[in-house]
């Protein structure tokens, strides 16, 4: 290990009673080619010989505040060029040196065929990467290794929030009035509450109108609907309870696997929605792995041994939920074995297998229209973080080196995929990625993975 104190620190250029942000750029292009030149020598940052730091040769040598220091490594953390190691040490890790894209083909199609691999622009030419292997077809793989293959209990919450900021469960048989504009479900259709309408919570996320009322439809059209008919909330709507109270009134789902385990996607959860009321489900839960073969030195540290000349770079991880109908509703079997037979056939992949693909072969079911949305770079927390860590420091999945401490930095992918013609996705998966994966979805370009198997 090679330990950086302060006075070697102001030889490397640091500024002296500095903000945070001169600290980053100061320290942004100190790392940006992946190596520093010492006294002994050229280094390089993610060999196997780890340079650090601490927090206080840092302040010392800027000499400011730590907590200045700690603003101008964050958004360093945040593009994995730093490590905050035990809580005092900080590894110099300097640009990822792989650059990872996710290409428009994972809207519709194949994840192995969107993932893009090529040297990070900008870096020295680094002895651990042989990149003439790195632009030949066949040494770069996308892999996707099966964590969990489990089924689904769907269930619906509503949660009202107050104006005066007191938070309740919403009892069913409550009355209330539904404000325009209220995104509603009705008959498989989406739309909006043209007027007010005075409804009565029932089961799950279904109320009843105690009144008519009427949907205005996404293309114009107008749809009827009689007293005491059955709709189904979406999202957030605005309520007036019959005590003159206004508050938010928000359609909590909760899935919950046979393990136990509840499934939390945060501000995604309400994707779920898009399933119907009673549909059975399936989580299929994988990592997402891109293979190096001969491109990686085994000298390179990483986060364990890599076995053979093979090197495993993590990129993230999917969540995704199908639905368990899909058997049936192809001609395979009968509605009670459906589910059943969905999850011998997804517990028989491979890393190797597509899920698109083999769900066109097996079942007919291919993705007409695709509804996507793409979340800002955040820290991840709760169990999405506890589960990042995990895969990162597992050398099966990793052997490189990433900012897997007590922050993880990624960026996610939710979308819902839909058959022709139908109003109800069979597919709606989150894709979690560290965030040295970026989109290229303005381009379509040829990935260097080939077609995956």
């Amino acid at each position: 290990m090679i330990r950086l104190d302060a006075d070697q620190l102001k030889t490397l250029g640091a500024p002296s009673k500095a903000g945070a942000q001169q600290i980053e750029d100061w320290l942004r292009k100190l790392l940006k080619g992946g190596t520093l030149r010492l006294k002994d020598g050229l280094v390089e940052l993610r060999s196997s010989r780890p340079v650090v730091t601490t927090l206080g040769d840092l302040k010392r040598a800027c000499e400011v505040a730590v907590e200045t220091v700690k603003q101008g490594l964050r958004p360093l953390e945040l593009e994995h060029q730093v490590l905050l190691v035990d809580g005092m040490h900080t590894r110099l890790l300097g640009p990822p040196r792989f650059r990872v894209s996710v290409s428009r083909e994972n809207l519709s199609g194949s994840v192995g065929r969107a993932i893009q691999v090529a040297p990070m622009d900008g870096l020295n030419p680094l002895e651990s990467v042989d990149y003439d292997q790195l632009h030949r077809p066949g040494h770069v793989r996308c892999r996707k290794p099966v964590l969990a293959v489990e089924k689904v209990v769907l269930q619906w919450q509503l949660k009202l929030r107050l104006a005066d900021g007191r938070e309740q469960s919403m009892p069913p048989q409550t009355a209330f009035l539904l404000a325009a504009g209220s995104r509603l479900l009705y008959e498989g259709r989406y739309g909006l509450l043209e007027a007010d309408c005075e409804v009565r919570s029932a089961k799950g996320r279904e109320i009843l109108s105690l009144r008519p009322g009427r949907l205005l439809l996404a293309d114009g059209c107008r749809i009827d609907f009689p007293s005491r008919t059955r709709l189904q909330l979406e999202s957030i709507n605005l309520i007036r309870l019959r005590d003159g109270a206004t508050g938010l009134l928000e359609v909590v789902p909760q899935a919950r696997l046979n393990s136990g385990e509840l499934v939390e996607w945060e501000g995604d959860s309400a994707w779920l929605g898009r399933f119907a009321d009673g549909v059975s489900l399936i989580l299929l839960r994988r990592a997402v792995v891109a293979e190096l073969t001969a491109v990686v030195s085994e000298a390179c540290a990483g986060v364990g041994q890599s076995g053979g000349d093979s090197w495993r770079l993590l990129l993230g991880v999917h969540d995704c939920f199908l639905d368990a109908s899909i058997p049936f509703r192809s001609g395979r079997c009968s509605m009670q074995r459906s589910a059943q037979h969905l999850l011998r056939c997804l517990e028989s992949f491979t890393e190797a297998t597509s899920l698109r693909e083999e769900m066109a072969r097996q079942f007919g079911c291919t993705v007409h229209t695709a509804d996507v949305r793409v979340s800002p770079t955040r820290f991840a927390s709760g169990p999405l973080r506890d589960r990042l860590r995990q895969l990162a420091t597992d050398s099966r999945w990793n052997s490189e080196w990433l900012t897997i401490g007590h922050k993880v930095p990624c960026w996610t992918q939710v979308g819902a995929y839909y058959a022709r013609d139908q109003a109800r996705p069979w597919e709606v998966t989150r894709e979690v990625y560290f965030t040295f994966v970026d989109m290229h979805y303005q381009q379509s370009g040829e990935s260097l993975l080939g077609r995956s198997p």
